[in-house]
């Protein structure tokens, strides 16, 4: 049962499934854009959907990472306690921004690529990765100190 005092710690979680959510839209999008690219498959792009859901699912990931910490370290002063879900976290933030930066290029000069698109690509497929990775680890923080 949820403890009251408790409450704040699902804060965290939520709004990193919310980006889940919106990432992996985003990545759905990339990857028939990939698609339609590589292998003349003919598909419908939603530029603009895929480029508003990765600007979300990017702003709501730092978001839950920044409420993270500052929840962990509010309830047991030790942020490290999470061991590899923490770590993970960390690791994420260079892709979070190398994603976000090099989405932003290709939106401002828009021109026919091929290197940027498909590292940018990969920055988000390793991301939602890194999320899977995360919601594990997260379910055994929770598991551990919170149910």
């Amino acid at each position: 049962m949820i403890q009251e005092a408790k409450l704040h710690l699902y804060i965290h979680p939520l709004i990193q499934v919310v980006g889940m959510v919106f990432g992996y839209s985003a990545l759905y999008w990339g990857i028939k854009r990939f698609l339609m690219a590589h292998n003349s498959m003919s598909h419908s792009f939603p530029w603009k959907k895929h480029v508003l859901y990765g600007k979300v699912a990017i702003v709501l990931w730092l978001v839950g990472i920044i409420v993270g910490v500052h929840f962990t370290v509010a309830e047991w002063s030790f942020y490290h306690l999470t061991g590899e879900h923490f770590y993970v976290g960390m690791a994420a933030i260079p892709f979070l921004f190398a994603t976000l930066g090099t989405g932003y290029w290709l939106e401002l000069y828009k021109k026919k690529r091929t290197y940027l698109c498909v590292f940018h690509g990969v920055l988000g497929l390793v991301l939602c990765a890194l999320t899977v990775i995360q919601v594990i680890t997260g379910v055994q923080v929770f598991m551990l100190f919170v149910w």
